[in-house]
């Protein structure tokens, strides 16, 4: 196969078949997505009142969307702490350098 060329990948997604373009994943990765958005719409359909597929898809957007964001500011809060202990050791080596 063309190196160039994106394996596609066939997937089942809430009772849905897509064709996924890899792009340099593997298809175990691509299969490892599909299996966690279905779970998450499996999820979000066992308390939703019959939705459409694609009021499915939304929602299952929005909750994964969520769960990054909180995971990005979870990042952002630790890198922040990190930096500013970095920052606090720094300067106490430098005042002991300094005074010895």
């Amino acid at each position: 196969m063309d190196r160039d060329m994106a394996e596609d990948v066939e997937v089942e997604i809430f009772g849905q078949t897509f064709h996924v373009a890899a792009g340099t994943a593997t298809p175990d990765y691509i299969h490892r997505l599909a299996a966690y958005v279905d779970e998450r719409m499996q999820t979000i359909a066992q308390t939703a009142n019959s939705p459409s597929f694609n009021r499915m898809a939304v929602l299952t957007a929005l909750n994964i969307a969520d769960d990054l964001l909180k995971l990005q500011d979870q990042h952002d809060q630790s890198t922040q702490l990190l930096h500013d202990k970095t920052e606090h050791l720094l300067s106490l080596l430098q005042q002991q350098v300094t005074d010895g």
